[in-house]
């Protein structure tokens, strides 16, 4: 099977993307021959271009036939993230509500929102571009990150061969679907093209039959559920591979490999406003003297804290790595750390998240619960504090305690957090009586699901189903 073309579709946002940039990295080694082409928004050409260059270097590394160029076709229009926090549509506001039964509601009124998060016109320019692009590349087998609704739409009504990479779970919700968006749209759109949404494949109804549905999970590592779609296969975490980091920052590497650090990312998308960065400081400060405190002396533990800060009034971002004025008590509280170079605070890391987490030396994961720093952190062996601010985090920080890997560390705070909740979290995995099985279930666990594993079985069932 030589000279195929592949076309996959993705928001820009690399909580969708990475799972695509990850399979396509795996079918580049696997067929250097195809052409891989990708479809997105503007903010991911530079991604699409990395991966490439990322993908020809392994193949020279791991001495294989140097695969084509990946091939970026720019979708004009706004990806799914940003247009979930257009003022129009306050869906952000609403995913970012505690969870409960009121708020709970509201986050099912919203789902169809959560789908199409765009204007019926700017909705339609979208698809038409994604119909361009499609006519253009006329690819053997398209594949579809499922919150790209208009390359599902375009797919289902077309009639393709295609398929659908999920960087999530599925699960299926017995909410009713709130019509008011669909009709507006069908108003704009031909009638005999029938919209699709990530509803249809299998969140309030049945995916289509026999369309393939590849997702990011497996058994072991989500919940038990009785029943599986024959067409769902789950391929584990699809984690999207990236250097050492020491091949990327080898004074970082140097600095972590002196002793256990603690490794604080909330994502691209969270941004702390100064008190409650200040919050999470003092519980950083907290479990750093605890462990200083500990008799005998334990080792000494480091922090790692890479800190998305909101903008100011005017809507300005502050200067980089720069913490006066509001932002002078997150500073102040960590100075004796940061004086003794155990502390760490910046805006901005060159190292993927992933090249830290491998670095061998991270003894706790800080993150918000996102399916990529879920994955990367499980796939790494390191124990988890999650913080969930958002309707989808939930599930994760629920998972952590389930496999007994971490855990849930804002129950009480959620959506945010406060010192004493959090540092207590940390300090009982780190330190308390659970806290040496807690590592083992976390190297175990992430034995079984090897780094690569899940992108090459995504890539293998890819040409499975071109071959068939």
């Amino acid at each position: 099977m030589s000279n195929k073309r592949l076309l996959l579709f993705t928001n820009s946002d690399y909580g969708q993307a990475n799972a695509v940039l990850a399979t396509a990295h795996a079918l580049g080694l696997t067929c250097q021959d195809f052409e891989i082409h990708i479809a997105s928004f503007q903010d991911l050409e530079r991604g699409v271009d990395g991966a490439s260059r990322f993908m020809k270097a392994a193949a020279a590394e791991q001495k294989l036939r140097i695969p084509k160029d990946f091939v970026f076709h720019k979708v004009e229009g706004t990806s799914w993230g940003p247009a979930t926090k257009h003022p129009d549509t306050a869906i952000f506001e609403t995913l970012e509500l505690a969870p409960g039964l009121v708020n709970s509601a509201k986050g099912v009124a919203i789902l169809p929102a959560v789908m199409i998060p765009w204007g019926p016109e700017e909705f339609m320019r979208i698809y038409r571009e994604t119909e361009r692009v499609f006519d253009k590349v006329h690819p053997d087998l398209t594949i579809v990150e499922p919150l790209y609704t208009q390359a599902l739409t375009l797919c289902h009504h077309r009639g393709v061969r295609w398929m659908v990479l999920s960087p999530n779970t599925i699960k299926e919700f017995a909410v009713p679907l709130q019509p008011r968006t669909n009709e507006v749209l069908r108003n704009k759109m031909d009638s005999s093209i029938t919209l699709m949404t990530m509803m249809e494949l299998g969140v309030l109804k049945p995916a289509p039959p026999g369309l393939p549905i590849l997702v990011a999970n497996s058994p072991d590592i989500d919940y038990p559920f009785s029943i599986i779609p024959p067409q769902l296969t789950s391929c584990g975490p699809i984690v999207r591979p990236a250097p050492l980091l020491r091949q990327v920052d080898a004074p970082l590497a140097a600095w972590i490999s002196r002793g256990p650090t603690i490794y604080a990312n909330l994502g691209t998308h969270h941004r702390s406003n100064p008190a409650e960065a200040y919050e999470m400081a003092k519980a950083f400060r907290d479990v750093l003297r605890y462990a200083d405190e500990l008799k005998p002396p334990g080792e000494r533990f480091q922090i790692l804290w890479k800190l998305g800060r909101t903008p100011d009034k005017q809507g300005n971002a502050p200067e980089r790595d720069a913490y006066t004025d509001e932002w002078a008590l997150v500073h102040d509280t960590l100075q004796p750390l940061i004086d003794q170079d155990r502390a760490r605070v910046t805006d901005w890391l060159v190292a993927e998240p992933k090249s830290v987490l491998e670095s061998q030396n991270i003894v706790c994961s800080v993150n918000h619960g996102g399916a990529n720093s879920f994955h990367e952190s499980l796939c790494s062996g390191v124990p988890q504090a999650l913080l969930p601010a958002w309707t989808d985090c939930y599930d994760f920080a629920n998972r952590v305690e389930l496999l007994g890997i971490g855990r849930w560390a804002n129950k009480k705070a959620k959506p945010r957090w406060k010192t004493d909740e959090l540092a207590d979290a940390m300090v009982e995995m780190l330190f308390g009586p659970d806290s040496a099985q807690i590592r083992r279930t976390a190297e175990e666990i992430a034995s079984r699901h090897p780094e690569w594993e899940g992108r090459q079985k995504a890539a293998q069932e890819i040409l499975r189903y071109l071959s068939g």
